[in-house]
């Protein structure tokens, strides 16, 4: 923790459970702290507040500006940016809480079809920042998933699927880390699923009565189940990644299944790290509203 004194504000990212904090001086990053938190318990700004106070505490740092992408609505009455728009906020909410003078970045509110971001705009603003004239298509997995149209450093549209929050609700989430996945099982899911979307749901009551019969082990469904529902996802989102530049933004979990998804159906991807775009993004917003 050396240099922490010299620290003069505090990027922070809510991501589903998660909460992340950098203690920042300038564009540099001295130190970092993560905890899977009660951030994603709907108690309002004094839980954020306690839950960021609480991580910084070993710290002990004195009451610091604080830049936030990610806090879910409600919490603040930041107003949405309605796309399309610029991927980089060039405004924020300030709000002060018991410990800290926050800076929300405001989410993004799509009207047709319904959709709204909170934090994955500002990945995105990373990414843009750190690839410059970049266009194309990103897509950000996650409990829910975006895919998101870039052109000339906007967000020109987006889509949202619930795929990752139903893959954990009907199974046991993506495979851990440093788990083998079963190649074959979840490819010809991905292909039925991308081929005849609309019987998922059937598919998926089969999974589940194989795996109760146990006709197929644990790891085979959760490969099927999978490739079932990131199919059926890949046929609604063709017109984002069909013949498009993409992106794919994030860590672990569903990623490599997204790219391996997009690679056979011939579209592959770059891979950004989600914390290292989430930082770069909360960079990118702080000299936009040219503060520091």
């Amino acid at each position: 923790m050396m240099g922490l004194s010299n620290a003069d504000w505090l990027a922070v990212e809510v991501h589903e459970a998660r909460l992340q904090v950098w203690a920042m001086q300038g564009a540099s990053a001295l130190e970092s702290a993560t905890s899977e938190s009660e951030t994603a318990e709907p108690d309002g700004l004094a839980a954020f507040d306690a839950a960021l106070a609480k991580l910084t505490a070993p710290w002990q740092l004195p009451r610091l500006p604080v830049f936030v992408a990610g806090l879910p609505a409600g919490r603040t009455d930041a107003a949405p940016r309605m796309v399309p728009c610029s991927a980089t906020a060039e405004r924020t909410m300030a709000v002060a809480t018991e410990n800290f003078d926050l800076q929300v970045i405001p989410p993004l509110r799509q009207q047709t079809p319904s959709g709204l971001l909170q934090g994955a705009e500002t990945r995105i603003a990373g990414f843009l920042s750190l690839n410059k004239d970049w266009d194309g298509v990103i897509c950000l997995p996650g409990a829910t998933s975006v895919w998101a149209q870039i052109s000339a450093g906007e967000v020109v549209s987006f889509q949202t699927f619930l795929t990752g929050e139903l893959l954990a609700l009907l199974g046991d989430g993506t495979p851990a880390e440093g788990t083998a996945l079963d190649d074959t099982a979840f490819d010809d899911a991905l292909s039925d699923g991308l081929s005849r979307p609309e019987r998922m749901a059937g598919r998926l009551a089969s999974i589940r009565a194989e795996l109760a019969l146990q006709d197929i082990p644990p790891p085979t469904a959760e490969a099927r189940l999978a490739g079932t529902l990131i199919g059926a996802e890949l046929a609604a989102a063709r017109a984002y990644w069909l013949g498009q530049t993409l992106a794919v933004i994030g860590t672990g979990g569903a990623v490599p299944l997204y790219l391996r998804a997009l690679s056979q159906q011939g579209a592959p991807a770059t891979e950004a790290d989600g914390s290292r775009m989430a930082l770069a993004g909360i960079c990118a917003v702080r000299r936009a509203v040219n503060v520091g």
